[in-house]
C-alpha cells in the first residue's frame, strides 16, 4: 500500500518542485508549465497547497498537491487554465455547493509518477492513497482534471464525471480533458480496504 508523506522542509520542497518539472516537461502536459520556471514547477497555488510525496528507499518517485479553494476568481488551479464557460461554471458550482453544506473540499493536482513506476496497479494505489491521506483532515469531497481517455479508469475506482465538464480543452494542452469528482463514501464503498491501516501519523498532524 502506497503511503504519501507530507513535504514541508525547504530542501525537500526544492527536490519536489524539480521532480514535478521533470515529469511534466517530458509529458503531454508540458503546456501547463510556467515558461519562466527554470527547472522547477512552481505557481501561485503552491504557497497554500499541501504537498505530498511517495518515497521508495528515500527516493521521490511520485507526488501530488492538494489545494483548497479561496475566494478569488481562479480559486483552484484548474480554473486558471480552464477557458470554457461550461466547465468553469460547473467547478464553481461544485465549490459553492460544498461551502453551502459546510463540506471542505480540495483539488488534487500535479499528479506525478516516475516513468518506471507507471502502470494501472500503481496508478490505482497512488490515487487511493491520495483519498486516504486527505480524509482524516476532513476532506471527503474533491475534484481533479484528467485526460478524458483516462476517465473510465477513475470511474472504476468510484469517481464521478462532472456532466458539465466531461470533455473540454485546457489552455496549453492538445488533448481533451474532463473533471472527475469524488465523494469519500462512494470511493470507500468501491474500495473497502481503502482505510487499512487507518489513522493520521504524527508527521501528518504536524504538517
Amino acid at each position: 500500500m502506497i503511503t504519501l508523506t507530507p513535504i514541508t522542509e525547504a530542501a525537500k520542497l526544492q527536490e519536489y518542485f524539480r521532480f514535478r518539472y521533470r515529469i511534466y516537461s517530458e509529458s503531454r502536459q508540458a503546456g501547463v508549465l510556467n515558461e519562466k520556471a527554470e527547472g522547477q514547477d512552481i505557481d501561485r497555488y503552491d504557497t497554500r497547497a499541501r504537498h505530498y510525496g511517495w518515497y521508495l528507499n528515500g527516493e521521490l518517485v511520485g507526488c501530488v498537491r492538494f489545494v483548497e479553494p479561496d475566494e478569488s476568481e481562479d480559486a483552484l488551479p484548474m480554473l486558471s487554465y480552464m477557458s470554457e464557460s461550461g466547465p468553469r461554471n460547473a467547478v464553481k458550482q461544485f465549490i459553492a455547493e460544498r461551502r453551502s453544506q459546510g463540506e471542505p473540499m480540495v483539488e488534487a493536482s500535479r499528479f506525478s509518477l516516475a516513468p518506471e513506476h507507471r502502470g494501472l496497479r500503481t496508478a490505482k494505489e497512488f490515487v487511493l492513497a491520495m483519498v486516504r491521506t486527505m480524509q482524516p483532515f476532513g476532506y471527503e469531497q474533491g475534484l481533479f482534471d484528467c485526460d478524458e481517455r483516462h476517465s473510465a479508469f477513475y470511474s472504476l475506482l468510484g469517481f464521478d464525471t462532472d456532466a458539465a465538464a466531461e470533455s473540454f480543452k485546457l489552455q496549453g494542452l492538445q488533448f481533451r480533458s474532463c473533471v472527475k469528482r469524488y465523494d469519500f463514501a462512494k470511493v470507500l464503498a468501491r474500495n473497502p480496504g481503502l482505510m487499512e491501516p487507518m489513522g493520521v501519523t504524527q508527521e501528518q498532524k504536524a504538517a
